[in-house]
């Protein structure tokens, strides 16, 4: 039994159209009017493969294959729709409707499962307009909190508030999990060139990194760019940059570890003063949390040393996600489908944050990769070949068949 690629290529397509900027890529914020017209699409798409259908409070998009009506715990199969500011078409979108288009195929064959599966679209998984993601996976692994709905985005509007005008409830989170959940599986682009430099098109994800999203804020002393001796400056800017330095060479020192900085801001932002502070976003992640405190930790000399020069350095933390590793029994059974179907496939790390690590002591989970071209993602060249998207999905085919009659 395979999966029909015309139908899913063309349903990656179509909604890769719904937010699409003038230069091809792609812009779908959680709880705007695209977003929406996004999510009603996929339901259409839902309804008419045979699947029923619903939201639940906040937003996710689940549909359900039960023929049997059974009562056990369901298995879940889910990914995202939504994307990063001018993203891709395959992030998450792969996942969510392969995982639409297994289905189809098996209600298409009439496979009699024992247990429901689930499909199901997670609401706000990038986190790019709350700068906290994820809040869908949350929800349903009952892992989501009152306080997280209180974030808030650049204009100022929380992601509670953002939900009303939608119709959605907040005040029913407590409502939203599922329980209890027999497993859950992931299709996702690998976002990265290790599956492409072992040319193989599928890949079995050992585990997803722990990860920590900060505000950081630098505060020196302003003062004229003209007027003022360089021996003088009490520079936030030079010190930042200084800083920025020894955190990628201690990061470098702990692989996998990885540690960004996305955005940076200086006040007041001016060409001819010297900035009085300079705030930035700090995205760090490791396999252990543990690995994340001895970077941090060692970061401290340099931090100690800017402070004695006369600067103030103050960190928030706005998001925190543990890793996962991924059940060992699922990624064995996982291997035996893909070396049936006679696919090359390399198991490795995630290097990315997923829904799926959400789900961690709630249910055994597992993740399927498809090869990504040239490691591309978070980008409107972000590229998985059609036959990389046919093998990968075929591979979540059988995967979600056996799961669903055991």
């Amino acid at each position: 039994m395979n999966i029909n690629i015309e139908r899913l290529w063309n349903r990656i397509q179509t909604l890769g159209m719904i937010g699409a900027n003038a230069d091809g890529s792609i812009t779908r914020w959680p709880y705007t009017d695209v977003d929406i017209q996004a999510k009603d699409w996929i339901k259409h798409e839902m309804e008419e493969a045979g699947l029923t259908a619903y939201e639940d409070y906040v937003g996710n998009l689940i549909g359900v294959y039960n023929p049997l009506n059974s009562t056990l715990p369901p298995v879940i199969c889910g990914s995202h729709y939504d994307t990063v500011l001018c993203g891709g078409k395959f992030d998450g979108t792969l996942g969510m409707l392969g995982g639409l288009e297994c289905a189809q195929v098996m209600i298409e064959n009439n496979v009699m499962i024992n247990r429901p599966l689930m499909i199901i679209g997670y609401k706000d998984e990038e986190g790019n307009r709350f700068a906290r993601g994820m809040i869908g996976s949350l929800a349903i692994s009952g892992k989501a909190s009152d306080d997280d709905l209180n974030t808030v985005d650049q204009q100022g509007i929380s992601i509670r508030e953002a939900m009303i005008p939608y119709g959605y409830q907040p005040d029913k989170l407590s409502l939203c999990p599922i329980s209890p959940v027999y497993a859950h599986v992931e299709l996702h682009i690998e976002q990265g060139k290790v599956l492409e430099n072992h040319d193989c098109s599928v890949g079995i994800v050992e585990g997803i990194p722990s990860l920590r999203y900060y505000t950081v804020t630098f505060k020196g002393e302003s003062g004229h760019a003209g007027a003022t001796p360089m021996k003088n400056r009490k520079d936030p800017v030079v010190a930042f940059s200084q800083w920025l330095l020894e955190l990628t060479n201690i990061a470098k020192k702990y692989p996998p570890s990885v540690a960004t900085v996305g955005k940076i801001e200086t006040y007041p932002g001016a060409t001819n003063i010297i900035a009085d502070h300079i705030t930035f976003t700090l995205d760090i992640r490791s396999a252990e949390q543990s690995t994340i405190d001895m970077i941090l930790n060692e970061l401290q000399i340099t931090e100690e040393q800017l402070i004695e020069q006369g600067i103030q350095i103050t960190y928030n933390l706005d998001h925190q996600l543990d890793g996962m590793q991924c059940d060992n029994s699922l990624k064995d059974r996982l291997e035996v489908i893909i070396q049936q179907r006679g696919y090359k496939y390399q198991r490795l790390m995630s290097g990315a944050g997923h829904d799926s690590q959400n789900f961690n002591g709630v249910c055994p989970c597992v993740m399927i990769f498809a090869r990504s071209e040239n490691g591309y993602s978070h980008r409107k060249e972000e590229f998985t070949t059609k036959n990389d998207c046919y093998e990968a999905t075929n591979v979540l085919l059988d995967m979600l068949i056996s799961l669903s009659n055991h």
